[in-house]
């Protein structure tokens, strides 16, 4: 009897072991992982080599990894756990920090790469002189908006015993800035902006974006130094009392939180605007006519995405007033809470995201448009990124 009980152990255990990669490999897996927000290992393709040397089995290992039947369960499970159970203040690579902000844990790959972009800075700051040159060889001017990402910003609400990684922000920002000025490039410095008002509300406590407050200032300073630094013919940036601001009832799904499964609670909620002195325009997205600056869902929660659908490789706003400037933007997503409001005083506004959009590099995008200003934003995770929009030809 006791055989019998242990050959039925002994079997039901091999069941398992075999099943489970068996189950995986035969089920329909997506390629990217929204809540961890990564790509996911693909199937392992077989040949001879991949065999002998070992890396078919290390691919196989990695994608059951990745896409384990039941994966999504157990580590929410998992996260659940350590939140509610065990307190703990690092899961899933996210911190909570104090006041209850969402900040990055800086892995040992994270530090690396900031660490390569703050060598890159020099090379950054030449090719952005010969953008710039470029640019002015086509009647334009160039501005680098620089903004504090969400862990910057808030860099002091990490708890003693986590890197906030303050060393390498100051040396970034000092490095970058100090460049561009002796390279004579147009720049716009938010951190500085914002540290002027000592305003918590600039950013996102659980998304890394900035709020709509940090966005609207933004997008005032913006048009205030084109208008001053540059003598363009715009209209002043329109007032608050000149906007129709809605803030949605549900909170928001931030990106931060989308890493603990969204378990983390919050109130924290997104606000739009609109000028309450409309104009007529005509925008497409990638092609397609397409009327909407904000995408909402009144059945589901807003995430940052609601501001221009997203990251969009080409959008373009066409005011039909040609009498006035036409400006190009290109940069990474902060840009999209800015587009609805930056719109407004141009002519057309056209702009790119470098890491989707491939038809042409910027250089012959340029040289085909002829931008009166060309708009550069990019937070100070990225300044020396050469990637995605760091890279130009």
């Amino acid at each position: 009897m006791k055989k019998f009980l242990r050959y039925k152990i002994i079997l039901i255990f091999l069941l398992v072991i075999f099943a489970i990669p068996i189950l995986t490999a035969m089920r329909h897996n997506v390629n990217v992982s929204n809540i961890e927000n990564r790509t996911l290992a693909p199937l392992p393709q077989y040949s001879n080599e991949r065999l002998l040397n070992g890396e078919y089995f290390s691919q196989w290992e990695n994608y059951i990894s990745d896409h384990i039947i039941g994966r999504d369960y157990l580590i929410k499970s998992y996260t659940l756990l350590n939140m509610k159970v065990l307190g703990k203040h690092k899961i899933n690579n996210i911190i909570i920090g104090k006041e209850d902000t969402l900040l990055p844990f800086y892995t040992e790959e994270l530090s690396n790469n900031l660490e390569d972009y703050l060598n890159n800075l020099n090379a950054m700051t030449e090719n952005m002189k010969d953008l710039q040159n470029h640019i002015k060889s086509n009647g334009g001017e160039f501005y680098f908006v620089g903004l504090p990402g969400q862990s910057s910003f808030f860099r002091s609400r990490y708890q003693n015993y986590f890197e906030n990684k303050e060393g390498y922000f100051v040396e970034n920002e000092n490095k970058m800035f100090n460049n561009l000025e002796k390279n004579n490039i147009n720049y716009i410095n938010m951190n500085e902006v914002f540290k002027k008002d000592q305003d918590n509300e600039n950013y996102l406590k659980t998304d890394h974006h900035f709020s709509f407050k940090g966005s609207y200032k933004t997008y005032v300073e913006i048009i205030d130094r084109l208008r001053n630094d540059l003598g363009l013919d715009i209209g002043k940036p329109l007032d608050i009392e000149e906007l129709d601001i809605v803030t949605l009832d549900k909170p928001i799904l931030g990106s931060r939180n989308r890493q603990l499964y969204f378990l983390h609670p919050t109130d924290e909620k997104v606000s739009i605007a609109y000028p309450r002195t409309p104009i007529d325009y005509e925008k497409y997205t990638n092609g397609v006519l397409d009327p909407k600056l904000y995408y909402i869902n009144n059945d589901e929660n807003p995430s940052y995405n609601i501001y221009m659908g997203g990251d969009q490789k080409e959008i373009i706003i066409d005011t039909n007033r040609e009498d006035l400037p036409n400006l190009l933007i290109f940069g990474d997503s902060f840009t999209n809470a800015l587009e609805p409001l930056l719109y407004y005083h141009f002519n057309e506004t056209r702009i790119l995201d470098l890491r989707h959009y491939k038809e042409m590099n910027l250089y012959e995008y340029i040289d085909l448009h002829k931008p009166t200003v060309v708009l550069m934003i990019r937070d100070d995770l990225n300044y020396g990124n050469p990637e995605g929009n760091g890279k130009f030809q």
